[in-house]
């Protein structure tokens, strides 16, 4: 896990624990949604793709934490720091209120970048090694492409960047927002759960964006809140017609990371973003828009084979 006092940064004890404890509690609750998936799973997949999933899953988590540690990745923050004086909330001072309003702005932040690794050709060849997982639970929240954790960790220091927060403040947000992703991709159900999924994204809301068809996972981008979703109208609440991809099928973590490093073409459809963006600015009632009318066809899916 990371060390942030190795890099010239610590988080600020006074409001927050220190970063040795926050890995400790992220251990803690996966193994926790772990135990309770197990106990009373929703969905019931056979036997051994759950075992596969999980060896698969936490093996390319480990590969993962260790590149990017041996990588120096958090360096960049401190790179973002020297920016951080001329950001949004640099005049703010420092507190709950700059710190809850920077771990809102993240969640939207994050929901923008998990919007564009659905809709950019090129970087979907990366995210779809987290929609292949074959089952959906706790692990599948640490399946992630080494790619796409280093061009999410740009975004990051982006954000410390424009936004003006100290760098500690941005990994213990994304902390929270961690543990957040862990429990909506826990194969679970819970009671009253529809009536939270109007303010977060719960199991139910999640497991519809891992589904098989791209008409079904093109929606609910949201890691914490679900206003982003509601808001830009990419809410849908329904059961997936199945998880995983139509091509998806039990690879071991090297093949994984092959994934997405032969290049074809790729391209983001700017024009259709731009239509969508358009479109919401100028209906008068966000929440209860449309989907937003997505491409057609099985493109999403093939875009990314090797």
């Amino acid at each position: 896990m990371l060390d942030t006092a190795r890099f010239g940064f610590e988080l600020p004890t006074q409001w927050f624990l220190s970063d040795d404890v926050l890995a400790l509690v992220v251990i803690i609750t996966l193994i926790f949604l772990a135990v309770v998936e197990r106990r009373k799973p929703y969905l019931k997949p056979g036997v051994k793709v759950i075992k596969d999933s999980y060896l698969t899953n936490v093996t390319l988590f480990l590969f993962n934490d260790i590149t990017l540690s041996v990588l120096s990745i958090p360096a960049l923050y401190l790179v973002a720091q020297q920016f951080a004086g001329m950001g949004l909330l640099s005049d703010m001072p420092d507190g709950f209120a700059k710190y809850a309003l920077s771990f809102v702005l993240l969640d939207l932040a994050m929901y923008g970048w998990h919007y564009l690794t659905h809709h950019s050709d090129w970087l979907w060849r990366f995210h779809r090694v987290h929609h292949s997982d074959l089952t959906l639970n706790v692990t599948t929240g640490l399946r992630f492409h080494l790619a796409e954790l280093l061009m999410e960790a740009l975004v990051r220091v982006l954000f410390i960047a424009v936004i003006g927060v100290d760098p500690g403040v941005v990994l213990f947000t994304q902390t929270l927002i961690t543990l957040f992703v862990l429990f909506h991709h826990t194969n679970i159900t819970f009671p009253h759960e529809r009536e939270w999924s109007w303010i977060f994204i719960v199991p139910r809301l999640h497991r519809v964006h891992h589904s098989v068809l791209r008409e079904e996972h093109d929606s609910n981008y949201g890691a914490v809140f679900s206003c982003w979703d509601r808001l830009f109208g990419t809410l849908k609440d329904q059961e997936p017609t199945a998880i995983g991809l139509a091509d998806a099928e039990i690879i071991c973590v090297r093949d994984i990371l092959k994934r997405g490093f032969t290049f074809k073409s790729y391209q983001i459809n700017l024009e259709a973003v731009a239509s969508y963006l358009r479109d919401t600015l100028t209906r008068g009632n966000y929440l209860l828009r449309p989907a937003y009318a997505r491409r057609q066809g099985g493109k999403h899916d093939a875009a990314g084979q090797d």
